[in-house]
């Protein structure tokens, strides 16, 4: 297998889809691990496979920071799940890599843009920078 390289935007996207693709079906922790398996040896490069059995192996904790900073007035249940899986992905990259903070808040807003138009995107925006905070 030859190892794929791709941009570190096109990478965010595609965990962003496949995570999305994941609280979609409500899929087990164990299904998602076995589909970046499946998904490595069709698609994902070392690298992006990596970060995804990462964010699986972290996924309750990512979706606990989120809930943690939502107001009042949300719940995760209530979340899109585009907008869920967006949260994962930039939590997940606001603690654990050196990317900068406002790069990663700023991609993950600008997907909400392109992806979910009439979501409102100062809230990702608002929500990613408390976790940012901590």
């Amino acid at each position: 297998m030859e190892d794929l390289k791709i941009s570190v935007t096109a990478r965010r996207k595609l965990l962003v889809q496949m995570y999305y693709r994941y609280l979609l079906a409500s899929s087990s922790l164990e299904y998602i691990k076995q589909d970046i398996l499946d998904e490595t040896q069709a698609q994902l490069d070392e690298a992006t496979a990596t970060i995804a059995n990462d964010i699986n192996e972290k996924l309750e904790e990512l979706i606990t920071n989120v809930e943690e900073h939502l107001s009042n007035d949300w719940k995760w249940e209530r979340l899109p799940a585009l907008i869920g899986a967006i949260f994962v992905v930039g939590t997940y990259e606001i603690k654990y890599t050196d990317t900068p903070k406002p790069v990663t808040i700023n991609e993950m807003v600008k997907f909400t843009k392109e992806l979910e138009p009439d979501f409102d995107y100062k809230f990702v925006n608002a929500v990613l920078d408390k976790i940012r905070k901590i």
